[in-house]
This record gives C-alpha cells, sequence and structure tokens, in this order.
C-alpha cells in the first residue's frame, strides 16, 4: 500500500511538472491542418500520436478507409485489471490553411489555434497522463485509446460507431477527451442528432403568362417546413430546426426545385426513432398538386448520450478525486450538442464527456484553452483512473 501511495504521489508529480513539454506538443498538433479537406492532416496527427503512444510500449493500429480519415487504435493490455479506454478525434471544423493563418499561441495564460479546444488540448492532455502513469511503473490499468478523423463530419464514410462501441464494450470507465466547460463542468448527457436533408421537386413556369402550369417547389418546401417546426417538444426537449432554405431562380419562374436541411435533436433513443418517422410522413404528405419530395440522411448521426446510473457512479468518483487533490468539485452538464460519448455509453460502459482542458468558443476563430487546466484535468484524470477500484 505504501509502495502504491508513492507510486501516485510521483505520477502527480510528473504531471505537475509537464506544462511545458504539453503546451509544446499541443502547438505541433494544432499547427496542423486536420478539418475534412486535409485528409494528410488528420494522417499526420494520427501519426505523432501514434508514435508518441508506441514508445510506451502500446500496440498502434492505423484503421484506414479508402479516401477516408485514419482512426488509431492503440492498446496496452493489463489482463484482469481494471479497463479503461480513451476516446476522441484528431479532425477540427476548419479548412486547410486555417493554420498558417491563425497558428498556436499563448497570451495571457491562454492557448489559441484551430481546434485547441475542440479537441486537440484533451488529446495532449490524455497522453501526458498515460505518460507519467507508466513511465512510473503503473501496471493496474488495461488501457486503450481510440481516436476517430471524422467526428465533425458525422462519420459518413468509416466505421468508427462500430469502432467505439466495440472498444467500449466491457469497459470499467470511459473517458471521451472534448473539453470541459468554462466553469470546470464535466458533461454527464448529450442530445443525440439526425440532419435530414429535403429534395422538392416542381414543374416550372412564368408566374405572369402561365402560373396555373407550374407547382412550386418553394411552397411545398414552405409547408413542410411550417409542419416540421411544429414538431418541436420543448418539453421532451426534441427539436427540429430547417436551418438552411434553398429554392428557386428567379421571382418571375414558379420554382422546380427547393432544398431544405433540417437539424433534429433529442434527449432519448425512442424520441430519436419518433423522429425519424415523424420526418418521413411530412416527406410523403403532399401540400402542392405535382411536386415530389425526397429526403436523404434522414437516420441518426449520433444517438443521445443518456446520463445512467453507471455514468452517474462515474461522475460522482470523478468529483470526488478532485476533493481528494484539493481541486473545486467539476459541475455535471447536460448539453445539446453531440458527440462520440454516446456509443460506448450505448454498451453500457460508464462514460464521462468533456473531461478534456476547459476554455471557450470551440468551432470559431476565437476559441482558447485555459493553460492552468491542463494541469490540473490531467491530475484529475490520471487520480480518477488510479482509484478506480473505488468506483
Amino acid at each position: 500500500m505504501q509502495r502504491r501511495s508513492l507510486m501516485k504521489e510521483n505520477i502527480l508529480k510528473q504531471i505537475r511538472g509537464s506544462e511545458q513539454v504539453m503546451l509544446q506538443l499541443l502547438e505541433e498538433l494544432v499547427n496542423i491542418d486536420s478539418g475534412a479537406d486535409a485528409l494528410e492532416g488528420i494522417n499526420a496527427v494520427a501519426q505523432k500520436i501514434g508514435a508518441f503512444l508506441a514508445e510506451l510500449g502500446f500496440t498502434v493500429e492505423y484503421l484506414e478507409t479508402e479516401g477516408a480519415p485514419v482512426q488509431l487504435l492503440a492498446k496496452k493490455p493489463q489482463p484482469g485489471k481494471k479497463q479503461v479506454l480513451f476516446s476522441g478525434h484528431m479532425d477540427t471544423v476548419f479548412n486547410k490553411g486555417t493554420a498558417a493563418a491563425r497558428p498556436f499561441r499563448l497570451e495571457n495564460g491562454r492557448a489559441y489555434g484551430p481546434g485547441v479546444l475542440d479537441m486537440k488540448g484533451g488529446l495532449v492532455m490524455a497522453l501526458y497522463v498515460i505518460k507519467a502513469l507508466l513511465e512510473n511503473g503503473w501496471q493496474d490499468t488495461d488501457l486503450t485509446v481510440l481516436l476517430c478523423g471524422d467526428e465533425e463530419m458525422s462519420h459518413p464514410l468509416t466505421d468508427a460507431v462500430e469502432q467505439f462501441k466495440k472498444a467500449g464494450a466491457g469497459k470499467d470507465a470511459v473517458f471521451n477527451l472534448e473539453f470541459g466547460r468554462v466553469d470546470g463542468s464535466v458533461v454527464t448527457g448529450r442530445k443525440g442528432t439526425t440532419r435530414p436533408t429535403l429534395v422538392v421537386e416542381g414543374i416550372a413556369a412564368h408566374s405572369g403568362n402561365e402560373p396555373e402550369k407550374g407547382a412550386s417547389a418553394i411552397l411545398e418546401l414552405a409547408r413542410k417546413t411550417v409542419a416540421i417546426h411544429a414538431l418541436n417538444n420543448f418539453e421532451l426537449g426534441t427539436t427540429y430546426n430547417v436551418g438552411v432554405f434553398n429554392g428557386g431562380t428567379m421571382a418571375n419562374i414558379i420554382a422546380d426545385k427547393a432544398i431544405g436541411e433540417v437539424d433534429v435533436r433529442f434527449k432519448t433513443i425512442a424520441e430519436a426513432e419518433k423522429s425519424i418517422a415523424d420526418v418521413q410522413r411530412i416527406v410523403e404528405t403532399n401540400y402542392v398538386p405535382n411536386t415530389k419530395t425526397t429526403v436523404t440522411g434522414n437516420v441518426i448521426k449520433f444517438m443521445p448520450f443518456e446520463t445512467t446510473p453507471g455514468v452517474q457512479r462515474l461522475y460522482e468518483h470523478y468529483a470526488s478525486q478532485a476533493a481528494a487533490l484539493g481541486l473545486p468539485k467539476p459541475g455535471q452538464q447536460y448539453v445539446g450538442g453531440a458527440s462520440d460519448a454516446c456509443w460506448p455509453a450505448l454498451t453500457g460502459a460508464p462514460t464521462l464527456c468533456g473531461v478534456g482542458p476547459c476554455g471557450i468558443g470551440a468551432h470559431s476563430d476565437s476559441e482558447y484553452i485555459e493553460v492552468a487546466s491542463l494541469t490540473e484535468r490531467a491530475l484529475l484524470l490520471a487520480s480518477c483512473i488510479m482509484e478506480l477500484d473505488k468506483l
């Protein structure tokens, strides 16, 4: 017991002294473009992380799909020990060239740059937690790291969803490395999403000479938009929004085409399935004669991340370790944005999301992390892992 206590002390000491090297690696990763148009950048991030883990004795695989971003799966087995999964993504929402135009910088205790918050800061933090554990002889945790390259795209071409489910199944704890909230909160629940696109075809006609020969795709889509918005159920937390509406070519032509892009959010699997059926019903309802509507993407992009008893127990354990370290108790939040935390949670694995460093401005030019939170959250995550037998 004394040896274990000394080991823990050394691990935490190493993490406390790792801020500068964490920032150096974070700068390297942030300055690599890794948006949807930069597959080579996503691969470069994966290679850097894979090399880091390989040096620590991990078996590293690069899961490749032709024409799609790479995934990284790394394992350090310890049979019979507590099993932990670190999950996350290596891609950002920013186009190629953003890193050169707006590179990593430090200013007033904050780190800025594309993807620094969402979520390269969390990736770096986890790597140095793992490094401190293993370099100080920790052998009581079976460690798996699974990072996808297409979370921001909702996994259109890869099997990332199945990989997250497979990796999460049976784990004692899953830590999704998305960013922490600026008040220190972690995320214990998220809404799921679908993103249907409606395409309406009508009949073009001159709006002055022969309007009766036309069939307005815009009017049909407008009627469908009203019907979709009428589905909003704020009490249940199910929301519908037609956020993009395009159609027509000129004011004096009855529009023969219109396109609407819809965002749907829900808190439960039952509501997810209902939303798909409700959208399909509206698609099949014809308001304007001689128009035709088709829909794509009326499928679940992300399942809801529900706050199960296992999730709540892991949160309470995480919060108790904050107290043991003398850190403020992290709050817990339920948020509307989706993440890959949902997939291992669906298997029943206790899962926490948003355990990465804290900051503001994800997906914006002003995103940043609080530099001090890199170390604080690393200490908290390491302590949480080392005390999993108390869960």
